[in-house]
């Protein structure tokens, strides 16, 4: 049941943007339609890729950016906006905060262009208005929120300018055209700042520059003048668990992943195999979650691939799936009645899916529901939510004739495996529990209307808006858009995101309870704002147990939580 196996903890790295580019290329496996989707994201014209966290987009901009540098026709720039929150601020401080988000992506797209001159051996032939140092001064300047240190605002960049360095390299290097990787582009969940990027997304459009950007489902904010299916074509990533190469597609990631004698371990039993595979629902960081969860911590590891380890761990990931969902009480704070009355609904789809499958045999066991048609925004607002939490998938319309129309939604096996929702009982055995995961009935689902999941009552007050008071007089806001108070006339202010999220404390992060402990008596680091200032790390290297791995996994945690 176990062995001691060597193996290097940077395998269980779950970003592709800290994974070493030789690292990528190894480990890397074809998605089922990655032809399509690099020939998409290769060639002209603006796409945009959707997925929950961890579902690969990042993977595949950059492989599509390793692919274009040794190509003769296109030169690629990949740019990560993880980081953007940090400008947020500047929308409630200063009456510029459009303007200087502007500047912070054309600079960020401006670094980009350095980093591709470099990979496509080009440095010395370019003359570019601005150098490296100057740029990184200009985006630390602007991330800092110290703007009035930037003497040159008249100097700076704007699309003509960047469009006429893109068309300088083209030039230079012989290039016909130009690919923009945008990566965590719509990543900040500040909404001004998703209105600004998506005009200058469709802005920078040209014959010359296509835009690509990695967007989220359910938290994206288009602005008003930009249209998906016009400006940009929509291109869905999330691998689809129900498909028929979906077990070989998981496999072959473990295969490539992993050293050989954890692979044989975690393949020995075809039944258990399938469990890993489908509780981690079509997204390899859930993937790579499970199988860590079922190492210890230490050089030599060891690995238990017994089916309560799984299950314990399929337990945890669903965890971190939910965390990612309740984030958005934070991350939203306008909608959170709308998280927290998802919770109920969540647990009710589940319950509801367990009785429906009680009395059925293991071959016609239903792991989808449909919701009946029209549907509220509120409510498909909270689907969508529980799509980029990965919490269910969006899986196609259905006619019922006479009974109406379906939307069908794929539940999380994860959640149905904790749940027993397979058979409606404990007891289910190994091969009766795979058989209900991998045999799908297309029939066979839960009908649902918004009557059973919401009951009788008006839709506001379901789901209301959770809008700060008057900071004076207390009086309610009428709506997010006012700005003065409708009692006493007071300026409303909205308070920054950034902020609230950076003063939180280091427990908010996927961290054991003791893990953090550990790292506050042993270091300064007490809130998410410490963690990002340790820049170099120093003060979490300082702390017992925590070498460069896991520095930069907790540094990469506080990242993805402000994002």
């Amino acid at each position: 049941m176990f062995a001691d196996l060597s193996y290097d903890e940077k395998v269980f790295t779950e970003q592709a943007e800290y994974i070493e580019s030789s690292d990528l290329e190894n480990w890397h496996i074809e998605h089922p339609n990655e032809k399509l989707i690099m020939k998409k994201l290769c060639q002209g014209g603006a796409k945009l890729l959707t997925g929950p966290r961890g579902c690969g987009k990042t993977t595949l901009l950059l492989k599509a950016y390793n692919e274009m540098s040794y190509r003769k026709d296109v030169f690629s720039i990949y740019v990560n906006f993880k980081t953007s929150l940090k400008i947020e601020p500047l929308y409630r401080k200063n009456t510029n905060g459009s303007y200087w988000f502007n500047q912070w992506l054309f600079l960020k797209i401006y670094k980009g262009i350095f980093k591709s001159l470099q990979d496509y051996g080009i440095t010395d032939s370019i003359d570019l208005i601005y150098g490296e140092k100057d740029i990184d001064s200009y985006i630390n300047k602007i991330e800092l929120g110290i703007v009035e240190e930037i003497n040159v605002v008249d100097e700076l960049l704007t699309i003509s300018l960047l469009e006429d360095e893109i068309k300088k390299i083209l030039s230079v290097s012989k290039t016909s055209s130009c690919v923009l990787l945008l990566d965590d582009a719509a990543h900040a969940f500040s909404k001004e700042q998703q209105y600004d990027f998506f005009e200058f997304f469709r802005n920078i459009k040209s014959r010359e520059i296509s835009p690509k950007a990695a967007i989220y489902p359910g938290v994206t904010n288009f602005s008003a003048s930009f249209h998906v299916g016009h400006d940009a074509e929509e291109i869905d990533v999330w691998i689809k668990v129900t498909d028929d190469d979906y077990i070989e597609f998981m496999t072959k990631l473990l295969q490539k992943r992993f050293p050989v004698e954890v692979f044989l371990q975690l393949t020995k039993d075809k039944d258990l195999l399938d469990l890993i595979c489908y509780s981690s629902f079509g997204i390899p960081r859930a993937l790579l979650n499970i199988v860590h969860n079922l190492c210890k911590e230490k050089k030599n590891i060891e690995i238990d691939c017994s089916r309560n380890s799984i299950l314990t761990s399929v337990r945890k990931v669903n965890g971190l799936f939910m965390n990612i969902y309740k984030s958005l009480e934070k991350q939203l704070p306008i909608y959170k009645e709308f998280v927290k009355r998802g919770n109920g609904i969540y647990e009710t789809l589940l319950d509801l899916l367990k009785q429906y499958n009680r009395e059925k045999d293991f071959c016609n066991q239903a792991v989808e529901v449909g919701i009946k048609k029209p549907i509220p925004v509120e409510l498909d607002k909270v689907f969508n939510f529980f799509q980029y939490a990965g919490l269910l998938m969006y899986d196609r319309e259905l006619s019922r004739g006479e009974s109406g129309r379906y939307t069908i939604y794929i539940i999380n096996y994860g959640f149905l495996v904790e749940q027993n929702v397979f058979g409606g009982k404990t007891n289910i055995k190994n091969v009766e529990l795979a058989t209900a995961l991998k045999i799908r009935n297309m029939h066979e689902y839960k009908r649902l209307t918004v009557e059973s999941l919401l009951g009788e009552g008006d839709i506001s007050d379901i789901f209301p808006f959770s809008l700060p008071p008057c900071p004076k007089c207390n009086t309610p806001r009428i709506s997010a858009d006012t700005k003065f108070c409708s009692e006493c006339g007071e300026r409303l202010i909205t308070p920054s995101l950034f902020e609230e999220l950076v003063n939180n404390d280091i427990s908010k992060l996927p961290l054991t309870a003791y893990r953090v402990e550990t790292i506050k008596q042993n270091s300064a680091i007490k809130t998410i704002r410490d963690i990002l200032m340790d820049t170099d790390h120093r003060e979490l290297r300082s702390v017992p147990g925590i070498g460069p791995y896991w520095a930069n996994k907790i540094s990469s945690y506080a990242e993805e939580y402000i994002g």
